[in-house]
């Protein structure tokens, strides 16, 4: 019995692709932030910062203490 093979019988493989363009319109429009809201962003980055600092300060500070406590033998 013959192997069967796509090309047999004038059937080939294939993948057919449909689009349908829309037209699409963008409307750019630039705008100047307010100063009050470029005040409030440069405060938030401000503080988070320094929220930031602080936790690695307490942390490293902790670190320290507990490592000093090793060094003498102290740890319970």
């Amino acid at each position: 019995m013959p192997e069967y093979t796509p090309h047999q019988h004038g059937m080939v493989p294939a993948i057919w692709f449909r689009y349908d363009i829309i037209p699409i319109t963008v409307k750019y429009t630039e705008r100047r932030q307010k100063i009050y809201a470029f005040i409030t962003s440069i405060c938030a980055v401000v503080g988070g910062s320094f929220t930031v600092a602080s936790i690695l300060d307490s942390l490293i500070f902790t670190a320290s203490e507990l490592f000093k406590k090793f060094e003498l033998g102290k740890m319970t």
